[in-house]
């Protein structure tokens, strides 16, 4: 009967929140996982401004699984500490020539973007264009830049289902129109994209995706399905927006190259003007014509110190081909701003460059992998009720499918709301019409 068969979903549920406490208690799982519960029935487009409101309460002693943060606790204090002293003898010894304080440049400092370009390509282990780096205030931001430059009121953009909840606000106050596409264990559905495109049912200017470690599905896009993706985005000329604040945060034997890669004006080797001038009158100058961005320049990676580092720090990059950071450089609020973090990006590169970035990203990653397993394992013991829609091997999340009849996410929160609390699956629906 549905009661007995939701007494069990809750019995299951509440063994693994046993599990979660326990591993709280000796400090292998906290809230920088977060379990999301997929539930049949669909709410309205008010979901997503309830989970916001939801995420700032909890009960003391409550196991919570919504939120996607790094553990305060883990967070990088000393090596932070350890560069802002560095910066504030810098700046007591040499003024200015030790720790600019002055406007910066609209692309962001010119040392700043030296040491990124360097430890990135470390990282990633492949080439990153220094000409095509641009600092931001955070992967939101970034978004909310690429939205504002690449688009305009009326696009089409079309997301994943499900998606980064909060995302769905940023395309909505640029006046977009949103679309949705089906996610599997295999990322985006490409296919049924592609579908929609030739049959004339999509034509969006954008699409925007998690393409590793995927929030909230955990999957991550496949070679074959990155490559498509590109080659649909250049076939009909949109841009593909590439939230890749997960990708370092990956423990997999064989790591994917980003979807940037395969954008074929950012691996060509196209320049565009705008350079790191902060003059303002040569930031915004140049001829037109020359700083179009052509055909084959789809791709934005857009990316974080928040999950990597520390979100505080509200510091973060976006990269692509050069053309397209310089339309996104021409924006009035960039000119005008002198630069969007100068200081920060200051402390940051000093952390970057001491190795302190290293090996708190290295530590984290061992953690997050810890966790996850145990997540998993703990998945894996009530897989009569609760089944995983991929197995991550990075990033913070993992989406779960409720398999009893009748039996919601909901209603499974609900039953559950003294123990832990989670995000229901129906907050992650852009509440975008289907391609399809």
């Amino acid at each position: 009967p549905p009661a007995e068969c939701g007494a069990c979903v809750h019995q299951s549920f509440v063994r693994l929140s046993r599990s979660f406490h326990w591993l709280l208690v000796v400090g292998s799982f906290d809230s920088s996982a977060l379990l999301v519960l997929a539930a049949t029935a669909k709410t309205s487009s008010c979901m997503h401004r309830t989970a916001a409101r939801c995420l700032t309460t909890l009960a003391r002693g409550m196991i919570d699984l919504r939120r996607g943060h790094p553990p305060t606790a883990e967070l990088p204090h000393a090596a932070l500490a350890k560069a802002c002293a560095a910066a504030a003898t810098d700046l007591t010894s040499n003024a200015e020539a030790g720790l600019a304080i002055q406007y910066g440049a609209p692309r962001g400092c010119a040392s700043h973007l030296d040491t990124l370009q360097r430890w990135l390509e470390r990282r990633y282990g492949s080439m990153v264009r220094r000409d095509g780096l641009f600092t931001t205030n955070g992967a939101s931001h970034g978004l909310e830049l690429c939205a504002a430059a690449l688009t305009a009121p009326g696009d089409e953009v079309v997301m994943e289902a499900p998606t980064y909840f909060l995302a769905a606000q940023v395309f909505r106050d640029h006046g977009l129109s949103i679309r949705s596409a089906p996610v599997d264990a295999g990322g985006l559905d490409v296919d049924a994209l592609e579908r929609a495109l030739r049959a004339g049912t999509s034509r969006p200017k954008a699409l925007y995706v998690v393409p590793r470690h995927g929030n909230p599905s955990g999957a991550s896009l496949d070679k074959d399905r990155r490559a498509k993706l590109a080659a649909l985005a250049r076939e009909f000329g949109f841009y593909v927006f590439a939230d890749d604040v997960y990708h370092l945060l990956d423990w997999s034997s064989a790591p994917l190259r980003r979807l940037l890669e395969y954008d074929a004006a950012y691996a060509s080797g196209e320049s565009a003007g705008g350079g790191d001038s902060s003059d303002p009158a040569a930031a915004a100058g140049g001829d037109t014509a020359a700083l179009a961005i052509p055909d084959d320049a789809r791709v934005v990676s857009i990316s974080s110190f928040s999950k990597v580092l520390a979100p505080g720090l509200r510091l973060g990059w976006i990269e692509a081909a050069p053309s397209i950071v310089a339309a996104v450089a021409r924006r009035g609020y960039v000119v005008s701003g002198g630069g969007c973090a100068p200081f920060t990006e200051q402390i940051v590169a000093r952390v970057l460059e001491s190795g302190d970035a290293d090996t708190h990203l290295d530590a984290m990653r061992r953690r997050c992998r810890s966790r996850c397993d145990a997540l998993l394992g703990a998945l894996d013991d009530a897989a009569d009720v609760l089944r995983p829609l991929c197995r991550p091997t990075g990033g913070f999340f993992v989406w779960v499918e409720i398999l009893v009849e009748g039996v919601t996410a909901a209603r499974l929160r609900d039953a559950c709301a003294e123990d832990v609390a989670f995000l229901v699956g129906d907050a992650c629906d852009c509440d975008g019409l289907p391609i399809g």
